[in-house]
């Protein structure tokens, strides 16, 4: 009868399983690490991405920064020039003013009325004057108070004029004057004169 020693075969057998155990430990191994540094590397790549964007938002917040203060510094010297002009415009209004009233009055006066005097004292206006009847003085009456530099404009007295060579009917004026008026009291319709009848002292 013949023996055969096996348990050579078998430390062989049992050595194999042990070194593919320890292939399959190492390769999984080695694949959960390369697994890691995969997912480790994305996140640095994120990470890195974010700070990009983060610092591209920081960049742009410190533009608009500087862009607002322009921007108000603009605005300021905006405020600076608008304030300069009005007190340019103010000035050249009270300079225009009396030239303007001057006119207007000119402009009211009709050809068959003469103007005597004219007094202004704290926005009370006195005007006198001559005309050739009680209609031509109306019609200054009534156009003067076309222009936006009179107002209250009423005829005081209409009386005859004695004096020789002159024309016969006399009259005296008053109205507030206002050197710079409103824009809206160029609007108001003209007012009407109530001279359908003479006024106190008048006489022929």
């Amino acid at each position: 009868m013949i023996r055969i020693n096996l348990l050579p075969v078998k430390e062989l057998k049992a050595e194999v399983a042990r070194r593919r155990e320890l292939m399959i430990g190492a390769v999984s191994l080695g694949a959960v690490l390369v697994l890691i540094a995969s997912m480790y590397a994305y996140g640095w790549y994120q990470a890195s991405s974010l700070e990009r964007r983060l610092q591209a938002v920081r960049d742009e917040i410190q533009s608009l920064n500087a862009k607002t203060k322009e921007i108000g510094e603009l605005q300021k010297r905006i405020k600076e020039f608008e304030g300069k002009n009005n007190v340019i415009e103010d000035i050249n209004r009270k300079k225009a003013g009396p030239v303007r009233v001057m006119e207007s009055l000119s402009a009211a006066t009709p050809n068959a009325l003469w103007l005597t005097e004219f007094k202004e004292a704290g926005g009370n206006l006195t005007i006198s004057g001559v005309a050739a009847d009680n209609q031509t003085i109306a019609e200054f009456l009534k156009s003067l108070g076309t222009y936006p530099y009179f107002s209250n404009t009423e005829l005081v007295e209409t009386v005859h004029n004695e004096q020789a060579g002159m024309p016969p009917r006399k009259f005296l004026i008053k109205s507030r004057l206002s050197y710079q008026p409103l824009l809206v009291q160029s609007a108001k319709p003209a007012s009407r004169p109530a001279v359908a009848t003479p006024a106190k002292g008048s006489s022929g």
